[in-house]
């Protein structure tokens, strides 16, 4: 096979353009000519085109392509496993994305939450959703000896417990922006009531708040736990939690 490079275009399916930027960075660079000067492609370039196209396939960018083919730094068995583990990777990623979408899409039937309320507090739980995964192994972490509160915290892992903690936190959010905004007692009353109704789905929310005053514990994660809230909600939610927790040890403390 000796033909010119639009024929070859239409044998491989691309186009002049692809092959004439393979040939300007030395992908894919004819050498035989015909007598008019035109660069000819023949059985050896359609051979290295499908190769090309095969690691394209499997992911690797056109300079690891160019390098593989040129210098074979890697074995072909050691470059698949490369590209599976690569491609795995991805895989876990992009199902993490699903994930937190797929969260985020089953609160828009929430009732008594508006879509433009939802669209106000987007970002906030996004960021909540996403980061969860790598926070949960730094606070795994932190309290694995602690058995009863793991069993706890494991319960974050049930896709049912998931939902309905994921409900009660927009709803947190929204009582808590209306109790900023209204500043009023049945306001206010509303956040203590849905932090009180978390508190029984949720126990270890007690032992998360003590982590807020754990240095130590902020020194090594603070990267993992900036979360995209507005500051006035931060420091409501953090204030009213404070407030929750204290009348509830008051209230134990005066039943003993």
């Amino acid at each position: 096979m000796e033909v010119t490079i639009g024929q070859f275009a239409k044998i491989v399916a691309t186009t002049v353009r692809t092959l004439r930027y393979y040939d300007k960075i030395e992908l894919l660079t004819p050498q035989k000519y015909n007598k008019s000067g035109r660069k000819l492609y023949t059985q050896l370039e359609w051979e290295l085109y499908q190769q090309i196209m095969i690691l394209k396939h499997f992911g690797l960018s056109l300079h690891e392509i160019k390098e593989q083919l040129t210098d074979q730094k890697l074995k072909h068995r050691e470059l698949l496993l490369a590209q599976k583990q690569l491609i795995e990777k991805k895989q876990a990623e992009l199902n993490d994305m699903l994930e937190v979408i797929s969260r985020m899409e089953r609160l828009y039937g929430v009732e008594g939450i508006s879509e433009e309320e939802l669209h106000d507090f987007t970002f906030i739980l996004l960021d909540l959703f996403r980061r969860e995964k790598i926070q949960m192994q730094a606070i795994e972490h932190h309290f694995k000896a602690d058995e009863q509160l793991m069993k706890e915290i494991k319960l974050l892992h049930n896709p049912q417990f998931q939902e309905k903690l994921d409900r009660e936190m927009l709803l947190l959010i929204q009582a808590i922006s209306h109790a900023i905004q209204f500043d009023d007692a049945p306001s206010r009353q509303k956040v203590q009531d849905i932090l009180k109704k978390m508190d029984h789905l949720f126990p270890a929310n007690r032992s998360f708040l003590n982590l807020t005053e754990d240095d130590d514990f902020f020194a090594k994660y603070s990267h993992e736990f900036n979360n995209y809230f507005p500051e006035d909600i931060a420091r409501y939610i953090l204030k009213e939690m404070k407030a929750y927790y204290t009348d509830k040890e008051n209230h134990n403390d005066n039943k003993e």
